[in-house]
């Protein structure tokens, strides 16, 4: 059943949309109320003043009472009681009723479809504010997963992170929310909190880097202070070790010197100074290899006497049977060489291939 076609006239009327409203004489439009889905009106002054319709009659309540100022006709036309176009008497009571009952029934149907549009309005509205929050919350979860996370992730996956690695991180994240990046406060604030996780994780690394500097330093200083201390002990015993040594050379230097000057006594004459006598005889030859190669009494600069050095030397023999061979060879044969006796002390000549004892001098 359709609403029929509205005609606004002076006095009262409805709307489509199930709204009442009243032309003034003036022309004015004067908006009353609006019909609900059960038939009652619901007045825009308020539940104590308003329009009601009721039975087909429309009342107008003030202050809690009501007074009847129109009706509804059967074209769906308001009739204004003020109007009095029609009388109440000229109306028969089936009229009355049938008219109450299209009203009643056009208010249903028109509150009916006021309610229907506006739940489905109000689900549309409710459809679209859930998918705005779906969509949100995804580029949500999409900008944090796209831009956050990696970064997060990679912090997470360092095992033994360095300052410098985790400055690089924070320095990413800083950068997202500098260069307004981020969109979403949500994930804006999750950075923060991620800058300020790893910010506190720098400060452990810098506390136990400072503790192990300190312990190091620490370390090198005793360590330092042992070597050190090694050091002067190593300089003293080397200098005591020193002292030692110097004594110990001047015990031998003077224990040489004693031993030399013993050696000495008796066998210096003169400036010469003269060796033990060889212990067996020899050629001329092996005589001189022999005072060239001898070290006896802490020399080595020996050699076979010339026969003058030997003879002085010697002096008036007293020296047993056997002669001693001289370095002097015999002037017109290269074969002979001089010797002295040393029975007699008197020089001789004799072959090199003879054998006599040896005393070097020095």
């Amino acid at each position: 059943m359709g609403i029929p076609e509205q005609k606004p006239q002076n006095g009262m009327n409805i709307a489509p949309d199930g709204t009442i409203y009243e032309i003034l004489e003036d022309g004015t439009i004067k908006r009353i109320g609006k019909v609900s889905s059960n038939g009652e009106f619901e007045p825009f002054g308020g539940p104590k003043e308003g329009i009601r319709v009721r039975d087909g009659f429309i009342y107008r309540v003030i202050n809690g009472k009501e007074q009847k100022i129109g009706r509804v006709l059967p074209n769906g036309d308001i009739e204004s009681i003020s109007q009095k176009i029609k009388s109440e008497a000229e109306i028969s009571g089936n009229k009355v009723k049938i008219v109450a009952i299209l009203s009643v029934l056009i208010a249903f149907i028109i509150g009916a479809g006021i309610y229907l549009f506006e739940e489905e309005q109000e689900a549309k509205e409710q459809r679209v504010r859930e998918a705005k929050i779906a969509e949100e919350e995804r580029m949500k979860d999409e900008e944090y997963a796209n831009k956050i996370k990696p970064v997060y992730q990679n912090y997470l996956n360092e095992t033994s992170p360095k300052v410098e690695k985790l400055d690089s991180y924070i320095k990413q994240l800083n950068n997202l929310l500098e260069l307004q990046d981020l969109k979403y406060d949500e994930n804006k604030d999750e950075v923060n909190k991620i800058v300020t996780k790893i910010e506190g994780k720098k400060e452990e690394i810098l506390l136990e880097e400072k503790k192990k500097a300190a312990a190091k330093k620490a370390k090198q200083d005793a360590e330092a202070k042992q070597a050190e201390e090694e050091r002067k002990k190593q300089e003293a015993e080397a200098e005591t070790a020193k002292k030692a040594e110097e004594e110990r050379r001047q015990r031998e230097a003077a224990a040489k010197k004693a031993k030399q000057e013993a050696y000495l006594k008796g066998r210096k004459i003169g400036g010469l100074i003269g060796s033990d006598r060889s212990s067996k005889e020899m050629n001329w030859n092996a005589a001189k290899r022999y005072c060239d190669t001898l070290s006896e009494g802490g020399y080595r600069d020996w050699r076979l006497p010339n026969i003058d050095e030997l003879k002085t030397f010697i002096g008036n023999g007293k020296g047993g049977n056997g002669g001693l061979w001289s370095s002097t060879i015999l002037f017109d044969n290269p074969e002979l060489a001089w010797n002295v006796s040393l029975r007699d002390g008197d020089k001789y000549f004799n072959y090199k291939s003879n054998d006599f004892h040896v005393r070097c001098v020095r």
